[in-house]
């Protein structure tokens, strides 16, 4: 993967940071996007002492301006972006569809699936002139089974599934490869944050594999999909959650 670049937006998160990590040992130069500043910068700085090709830009995901001036100026440093991971994204909102603020439904939406949309068309002309290219979208669980008060959240993952089935299609002709990983639950500082660690420990038991996911291992599913490994899939939905979900 020597002097291949992956731009991974929300790259500074937990799922994100051990992508970025992981596609970094691989050889990747890697481009981290994210709203993030302070875990941005300080986790490249992290990587620079660890000898590896790292920059981090602030962005904000819902705006399109943001986006593609971003990339724009990715595009001309390096000259190339040969894998697009979008992670970015989240629940953000979560209330019963009666008290669901239109407001609030919209920024679900635009965070998880209009950013995905923006972020894979910056990058859409130039893998079509390179023949090559590999984009990783992120959808959940909960875009398959759906899930009580997330009716946003779920729309706009699920949404991403048939976008990307349709993207691939699209871009299938020019040698770019266009995939979607689930992860299920997952140990991130966020979620474990707002549930105790007997409701945790309970959760993680119920789980067919009798754990949660660790970031890590979302992290190989997104480095299969990115790399030769994986060469002749395309518009693919890849699971990675410990049996909660069979499609």
């Amino acid at each position: 993967m020597a002097n291949k670049i992956a731009v991974v937006t929300g790259g500074a998160g937990g799922i994100g940071q051990a992508v970025v990590a992981r596609l970094a040992q691989s050889g990747f130069g890697v481009c981290i996007v994210d709203q993030n500043d302070k875990a941005g910068q300080e986790f490249v700085d992290q990587l620079r002492k660890d000898k590896y090709e790292a920059e981090f830009s602030r962005i904000e995901l819902r705006r399109a301006a943001e986006i593609k001036e971003v990339f724009e100026t990715i595009f001309a440093k390096h000259r190339r972006i040969d894998v697009l991971v979008n992670l970015a994204g989240g629940t953000i909102h979560k209330h019963p569809i009666h008290e669901f603020p239109l407001s609030e439904w919209r920024e679900v939406i635009d965070v998880n699936l209009k950013a995905t949309f923006l972020c894979c068309q910056a990058v859409s002309k130039r893998m079509k002139e390179a023949k090559s290219g590999a984009i990783i979208n992120t959808s959940s669980n909960f875009g398959i089974t759906g899930s009580a008060g997330r009716t946003a959240y779920s729309a706009a993952k699920a949404a991403i599934i048939a976008f990307s089935k349709s993207l691939a299609l699209e871009m299938a002709p020019y040698g770019v490869r266009v995939n979607t990983i689930a992860p299920g639950l997952t140990a991130t500082a966020r979620v474990l944050a707002v549930h105790t660690d007997a409701e945790w420990a309970k959760m993680s038991a119920g789980m067919p594999l009798g754990r949660a996911g660790q970031p890590r291992d979302i992290a190989e599913g997104v480095h299969f999909l990115a790399t030769e490994d994986s060469a002749f899939m395309t518009g693919q939905l890849l699971h990675v959650n410990g049996g909660m979900v069979f499609n």
